[in-house]
């Protein structure tokens, strides 16, 4: 029993590879058939929360002290069959840790807001989980971890948007292992029983799918690793009966698929090819390429292709208007300034040669593009430059008027708008600045009105609580962020909301920060740490050209303070790295934590950090004194803090 408590294995921890207890430690220690769970009683809430997922999912994990509130309760199953359930001072599930035996744990499951969205299970003859799945909100996948390594292999349950959104994190993390395991296989092949031509063409196209794949990912030149997924875009699936193509059974399959994707401010396309069902799961047979055009291909021994994709071939205005395209997005783009207008209003030209030329079903990927581009131009034009938002104006009229309330729509209307408040932004003077932030606001309170549930509105939610807080609407923002979290849970806004929250309401609260340390990932820092002083806790990029200057000012304020003041700064920089340099050149004071992610980290999320540097006050009991501080006023603020 020693050995199987001891035992050290590389868990996958949100994303991370860090040293901690192999997953049958709970097995050994804690499920044990000799009674450990009456004789020593329920493990520490600690313990429970130590096991994270294998895989990448979002799940309810507690900030700092509110863990402290949690229980660990025994429940009971038929006949031998117990486990231990984790849950939060509400009542609600977080963990469940199940033996269906009575002896080694053979079920994880994890919850968020106390609904279970994601379970790990290890099969019979495996010491470790090799199976994952995502429930309820998170999805419908079942992966499969073939050869125990904490990879999926394979996947006996995905839809064709979720093989998608993985075919994007394969492309956006350059993991060719991940995307191989959306491919069709061998046994795959003797599933659907095909036919020799097909299955020797799927053999042959798999042996090219690393130099496809690694060539795709050189073209998408828009890719970074924050890339979000917005959108699949596939026809009606088609139905191939078994005698046509002398296959075992009929063959389901969408003929094309082509997927749309944020990244950078910016969208892009990229087709995933055929899809195939094959019991519960779509699979795809080839690398994906580039862009929004799709061609379809003819099943080998049916009847003509669906007719419902472009063909290249056969359409040479199409291909000169696509080729002209590609030529152009080759060039570099103009940093600002007429030649950018000019070379973003070329590119919508193009753009809409191509709209005319596609069929009415292909058209929505390419409109979103020429938003783009009048975006673009919009954004890069001076005050006497109004072609852009022209242009784009009557294209948000012609869709109003045939496509009303459509996503479509609403995202051409959502760029114009931004594009329109970016311009007034960059030339309003100071006296106009707030006139420019309550039109905003009225504007984006319309959008939201008019498309409650598009595709851009949780976005909009978010800007909306930000410009009420710039308004010093502290109330009216709260209410954004709290709509946004409640009507968009499973949107990455709505954490962000849900934390800016949670900041409004800060003060007079207990302030709960805790995470790895910048210079030791491997050490865990909790604010408590520091109990009994004043923190000054200091959210920071070094991308921010004002931290330069406020280090210098925080480190004479901690010399003036003696050891009642203590400073926590939590770096949301993209890498580890970049944060280590700034602070080794620059000398920076305090206690540095970093969880990667940048604004988009569970550290910056918890409070909902939207604009760098943000200056939070803590006092000596642990609670916030001030959630909005100012660099220019903080001496001021600690002498204060000091004297009381």
């Amino acid at each position: 029993m020693a050995k199987a408590c001891t035992a050290i294995r590389h868990a996958q921890l949100g994303g991370w590879r860090v040293n901690g207890p192999v997953r049958s430690l709970l097995a050994g220690c804690l499920f044990l058939a000799c009674g450990l769970m009456t004789v020593q009683g329920a493990p520490p809430v600690s313990k429970m929360l130590e096991y994270r997922p294998r895989q990448e999912v979002n799940i309810t994990t507690p900030p700092g002290t509110d863990a402290a509130n949690y229980t660990v309760e025994l429940v009971k199953g038929t006949g031998k069959a117990s486990g231990w359930v984790l849950k939060d001072s509400q009542g609600k599930m977080v963990r469940r840790f199940f033996s269906s035996t009575g002896g080694a744990v053979d079920t994880y499951s994890y919850y968020k807001d106390g609904v279970e969205v994601y379970r790990e299970l290890v099969t019979a003859g495996s010491r470790t989980p090799d199976q994952f799945r995502w429930l309820n909100n998170n999805g419908s996948r079942w992966g499969v971890d073939e050869d125990h390594n904490g990879t999926i292999d394979n996947w006996k349950v995905i839809s064709p948007e979720e093989v998608s959104q993985e075919a994007l994190r394969a492309l956006a993390t350059r993991d060719l292992a991940r995307f191989q395991a959306l491919l069709m296989t061998d046994e795959d092949i003797r599933t659907l029983g095909l036919p020799t031509d097909l299955a020797d063409a799927i053999r042959a196209r798999r042996k090219t799918i690393k130099t496809k794949f690694e060539a795709a990912i050189t073209k998408l030149t828009k890719l970074t690793e924050k890339a979000t997924w917005l959108h699949l875009e596939t026809a009606a699936p088609q139905c191939i009966p078994a005698d046509q193509v002398s296959s075992r059974v009929d063959l389901v399959r969408h003929a094309r698929a082509t997927v749309l994707f944020e990244s950078g401010g910016s969208n892009d396309w990229f087709q995933v090819g055929p899809l195939y069902l094959v019991g519960a799961a779509w699979k795809m047979i080839d690398a994906p390429t580039p862009g929004a055009a799709a061609i379809e291909e003819r099943v080998p021994g049916s009847p003509g292709g669906g007719g419902d994709t472009l063909d290249l071939g056969s359409n040479p205005k199409l291909k000169d208007a696509i080729d002209k395209l590609s030529a152009l997005d080759k060039r570099q783009v103009p940093p600002s300034g007429a030649p950018a207008v000019k070379h973003h209003l070329e590119r919508a030209d193009l753009l809409e040669q191509i709209v005319g030329l596609v069929k009415a079903q292909e058209r929505d990927p390419w409109i979103r593009q020429v938003a783009d581009s009048l975006s673009s131009a919009v954004q890069s034009s001076g005050s006497n430059e109004n072609t852009g938002a022209t242009r784009l104006g009557s294209l948000e009229k012609q869709l109003i008027q045939h496509m009303a309330g459509s996503n479509l729509t609403a995202y051409v209307s959502f760029r114009r708008m931004q594009a329109e408040y970016s311009n007034k932004l960059a030339t309003a003077p100071g006296p106009k600045f707030a006139e420019v932030q309550k039109e905003w606001q009225d504007k984006l309170t319309t959008f939201v009105k008019a498309y409650p549930k598009a595709e851009d509105t949780a976005d909009a939610m978010l800007q909306l609580g930000m410009v009420c807080e710039f308004l010093g609407k502290d109330v009216e923002a709260k209410n954004w962020y709290q709509t946004l979290a409640k009507t968009f849970p499973d949107k990455p806004q709505a954490a962000k909301g849900q934390g800016a929250a949670r900041r409004l309401g800060l003060e007079g609260q207990p302030m709960a920060l805790a995470g790895p340390l910048l210079q030791n990932p491997g050490t865990a820092f909790d604010i408590n740490q520091m109990s009994n002083k004043i923190v000054i806790v200091y959210y920071w990029a070094s991308w921010n050209g004002q931290v330069a200057s406020d280090f210098g000012k925080l480190k004479s304020i901690l010399n003036d303070s003696g050891r009642s003041v203590e400073l926590l700064c939590v770096n949301l920089d993209s890498s580890a790295e970049e944060a280590k340099a700034f602070v080794t050149k620059n000398s920076a004071p305090g206690t540095h934590l970093y969880h990667p992610g940048g604004l988009e980290s569970r550290l910056a999320t918890q409070y909902g950090i939207l604009v760098l540097p943000s200056v939070f006050i803590v006092g000596r009991d642990g609670k916030c004194v001030n959630k909005s501080g100012q660099i220019s006023t903080l001496d001021d603020d600690i002498k204060k803090l000091l004297k009381k």
